[in-house]
């Protein structure tokens, strides 16, 4: 049995920089809020994927969960899940719903650098991070009764 990789706390600190940067873009270009943000990141999944939530810097509310990683950068308001574990829960189900829509195809699809894009493959890979989000979320060994999650730096999903 071959030994796990040792953790490379340099490419970490990157990867989480990075993903920091891509939600302030998110949020920003869809205007969420008129101010700057701060927030806490609950569940981490080194290079794969973080969730938490966020909120204006000088109030506490509106608050927003997001998610940023491998999957889909999105967001949902605080009362569409209680918990962080019942967040990542919403997400999975929205991009499995959202899978589910493009799945039917679309024929007026947009041409895009002379070809078409193949809805059945983006369908595909939106249905696989949903399932793999969701088979996290729904592993019981990885959260609390409360909802929070085990690790806010959860190494061993590195591997699920």
């Amino acid at each position: 049995m071959s030994s796990p990789m040792p953790f490379d706390e340099a490419a970490f600190a990157e990867w989480h920089k990075t993903q920091q940067q891509q939600v302030a873009d998110y949020l920003r270009k869809l205007q969420a809020f008129d101010t700057d943000i701060t927030g806490e990141w609950l569940w981490i999944i080194p290079q794969r994927a973080m969730l938490g939530r966020v909120w204006p810097k000088h109030n506490v509310s509106p608050k927003l969960w997001v998610i940023t990683g491998v999957v889909p950068t999105d967001h949902a308001e605080t009362s569409a899940a209680r918990t962080c574990r019942e967040a990542g829960r919403y997400f999975a189900l929205k991009w499995q719903m959202e899978a589910a829509r493009l799945e039917k195809g679309n024929s007026a699809a947009p041409a895009v650098h002379e070809g078409q894009i193949n809805w059945q493959d983006v369908s595909s890979n939106i249905a696989g991070r949903a399932e793999w989000l969701y088979n996290l979320v729904d592993d019981p060994r990885r959260w609390t009764a409360e909802g929070l999650p085990l690790l806010r730096i959860d190494y061993d999903a590195v591997q699920a």
